[in-house]
């Protein structure tokens, strides 16, 4: 519903809404940048200033205190290196430091007992003295005038125990000292090593409450000062918490976290609700380090940012003046592109009736503004494309459909949906509407037997980068028959996940998930043609058989002229008596034999390529046996091979070499015409082992292939060689030639002993 209303506003609106909602994040975005950033300097400018100035203050005071705490040094250091043992002298360099330094409360040195002079009980309770009678004076401004007291407190109060025990200088804590609340600086007098007295000075901490209760912060900001304790040294409304009470007695975490860092001697500052005023406040704390004292400004947090708050104001102001004077802008801006969009939109209109009523020629007016010209030029140049587009296609599709290649797009979905295929698709009897949503997917025309096949391919090749598919097989047409065809497929691919819908017709939740899930997830589209094949089928067919029966006809030939070879082999051989003769002949026709067996085997075989070399072995060990019937008739040949299937270039020389070593152990191997001839041809791993082998007589001498007068022996080697083999011979017990050998395209099944 949203948007259709959207639809329904006017162009002018919608630019006008959009320019403003353009205008607004703009300056929205860019003023929330320039106040964040100027804002944030100028607060951290405000933090930085507030911090300057504490840090000011605590350095005027600690300059103060380090002042104070210089005399008593002075005064310690002076009386270490006295030696007159003068009282009255000594009490007059007191009350000059005192009248010198008005801001000071009190001037004093405290000796140990007799530590001075040795006379501490001449001077028992006079002026300046206890009942003790040691050196203890000290001016002091208590009462307002300048007078000489006895020290009190000295055995137990710190400003005497703390120096005596550290041998150090010391800045006490606050404390009251006959009802003032003053702080001492005091500083040991070491003479020899060895702790005499003390020397220092009081300074009264009511007259630091007057100075600190003057400082002002912006307009109604004020300062305070504590002792590393958290105790309050000045209050700015009740002078009666002064020494009575600390930072932690407030209560709030903040100024406890803050009391905790003084005690260490940081500085720092932290926000919170003012206990005193009430009002959100940032207190800026400094140590003032002479007097282990810290100096506290506590600055409102709405007057510190005030100026930031001024300028975030005047930052909203101009931003709102921008917003107000774009709009305007915008509204001109929109009229000037309304009102020739407004004439083209006509054109358009015009146009698009026209062109619903079948007319392609009527064109859009040109006269616009300049900006606008090249929009109705365009449209009309469309126009005269889409006239001759139109007229093209119709040409285009006579040629198809005039051709015997068939036009399909499919989805890429199980059993492709076809989205279009060409009228010529007649010629296996379908019509175009034979196909589509309620009718066939191209998977059912595909031959059962073929659609694995076909799925398979064209998932792997959806799952590469490739673009095309190629590939033959067979269809049905809608009277049943079979036909080839050849498909030649374009793959349009997209960048993002499509979703398959791979439901098949029975909605089987288990099925409907295709191979090619996971495989055509870029796929967008398949887009091919098809070729009926069928009579060029037939004719690969037909050269197939004719090849085959060459093949036949040759190998059969073949064998027959071995055969006529050994005829006239045998004929020949009859004219001669000569034993040795008639050997070389017989041993030729055994040759010749061997040779046409193996011709046989591939005249009979069905690739015409490799023979079953365990039956070709068993007939040729059979007649090798018929041809010494006479002469071995008690040897007993055993043929031990595997369903090995070799080809003719391997079977040949393996023939030779089997006849050579089977007839030469008919032929001497046994003296009696008695004994065993086993012949073994097994595969280990990727190798072959033949072994033909006797329990004969053996050979007396080793073999030489080298050099040997033996023809047969010299030929095994020969063949050996030929097919890359090894021969191993062993005449221990017998004789036993082993020959081991690879064979490239063999075929092996699990064999048993062929006798």
């Amino acid at each position: 519903m949203i948007e259709m209303a959207w639809k329904n506003v006017p162009l002018k609106s919608k630019l006008v809404f959009f320019i403003l909602i353009g205008i607004l994040v703009v300056l929205i975005t860019s003023t929330a940048v320039i106040i964040s950033t100027v804002t944030a300097q100028e607060e951290e400018l405000a933090y930085q200033q507030s911090i300057e100035k504490a840090k000011n203050y605590a350095n005027k005071f600690d300059a103060e205190m380090r002042s104070n705490q210089a005399t008593g040094q002075a005064i310690a250091h002076s009386l270490t290196q006295y030696h007159s043992e003068n009282r009255t002298e000594v009490n007059n360099i007191l009350l000059k430091l005192l009248e010198k330094n008005p801001d000071l409360l009190g001037t004093y040195v405290c000796f140990e007992p007799n530590a001075f002079d040795g006379m501490d009980s001449s001077y028992a309770n006079t002026t300046g003295h206890d009942e003790t009678g040691r050196f203890i004076p000290y001016w002091n401004r208590i009462s307002g005038n300048i007078t000489l007291d006895p020290l009190l407190d000295y055995e137990t109060s710190g400003y005497y125990q703390l120096p005596k025990k550290l041998k150090r200088d010391i800045v006490t804590e606050p404390y009251y000292y006959e009802g003032v609340f003053i702080v001492s600086y005091v500083t040991p007098i070491i003479r020899e090593g060895e702790f005499i007295g003390i020397g220092g000075v009081d300074v009264s901490l009511n007259h630091l409450n007057g100075i600190v209760n003057n400082i002002k912060a912006f307009d109604t900001g004020y300062a305070i000062m504590t002792g590393n304790t958290g105790i309050l040294i000045s209050h700015p409304t009740n002078e009666e918490l002064v020494g009575a009470k600390t930072l932690y007695d407030y209560g709030v975490p903040e100024i406890t976290q803050m009391a905790d860092e003084i005690k260490f001697g940081n500085s720092g500052y932290i926000e919170t609700i003012d206990p005193i005023t009430g009002k959100d406040v940032v207190m800026f704390y400094e140590p003032i380090k002479t007097s282990n004292f810290a100096f506290i400004l506590v600055v409102p947090k709405d007057e510190m940012l005030a100026g930031v708050t001024d300028l975030r104001n005047r930052l909203l102001l101009i931003s709102s003046i921008s917003l107000i004077f774009m709009g305007a802008v915008a509204i001109l801006i929109t009229r000037s592109v309304t009102g020739p969009i407004n004439e083209i939109v006509n054109d358009f209109k015009n146009i698009s009736d026209a062109a619903i009523g079948g007319k392609l020629d009527e064109r859009a007016e040109t006269d616009v503004d300049i900006d606008f010209r090249e929009i109705p030029q365009g449209l009309n140049d469309i126009l005269n494309a889409l006239e001759n587009a139109s007229q093209l296609r119709e040409e285009m599709e006579k040629v198809v459909n005039n051709s015997p290649v068939i036009v399909f797009k499919w989805k890429a979905e199980k059993n492709w949906p076809v989205e279009v295929v060409s009228k010529n698709i007649s010629q296996f009897g379908y019509s175009p509407e034979d196909f589509g949503p309620n009718g066939l997917d191209y998977g059912d025309i595909v031959h059962p037997d073929d659609l694995p096949e076909v799925e398979a391919k064209l998932g792997e090749i959806c799952a590469g980068k490739e673009t095309q598919f190629n590939i033959e097989y067979r269809i049905l047409t809608k009277d049943g028959e079979t036909r080839w065809v050849d498909e030649r497929t374009f793959i349009q691919r997209e960048q993002r996940e499509i979703i398959h819908n791979m439901i098949t017709k029975d909605n089987d939740i288990d099925s409907q998930v295709s191979d090619l899930e996971g495989k055509c997830h870029d796929v967008k589209y398949l887009q091919g043609v098809i070729v009926n094949i069928d009579e060029r089928k037939q004719a690969e067919e037909a050269l197939l058989k004719i090849e085959d029966i060459r093949k036949k006809e040759i190998h059969h030939r073949i064998k027959n002229n071995l055969q006529v070879i050994s005829t006239l082999l045998y004929l020949e051989s009859e004219k001669f008596r000569d034993n040795e003769v008639l050997g070389a002949f017989n041993n030729s026709r055994d040759r010749v034999r061997t040779m046409a067996l193996v011709h046989e085997k591939l005249y009979q075989s069905k690739d015409m390529e490799s023979i079953d070399f365990a039956d070709y072995s068993k007939n040729l060990i059979n007649y090798l046996s018929q041809s010494y019937v006479l002469d071995k008739s008690e040897v007993d040949i055993k043929i031990n091979v595997e369903n090995i299937f070799l080809g003719m270039d391997t079977a040949v020389p393996l023939g030779i070499i089997i006849n050579e070593l089977v007839s030469n152990s008919l032929k001497y191997a046994f003296d009696k015409g008695k004994g065993t001839i086993i012949v073994e041809l097994r595969k280990i791993n990727d190798h072959h082992r033949l072994v033909v082998s006797d329990n004969g007589i053996g050979m007396e001498n080793e073999i030489d292939f080298e050099d040997t007068d033996s023809l047969g022996l010299l030929l095994v080697h020969t063949l050996a060689e030929q097919i890359n083999a090894t021969i191993e011979i062993d005449t221990s017990n017998g004789t036993r030639f082993e020959i081991t050998f690879q064979e490239n395209n063999q075929e092996v099944t699990e064999g048993e002993d062929v006798r």
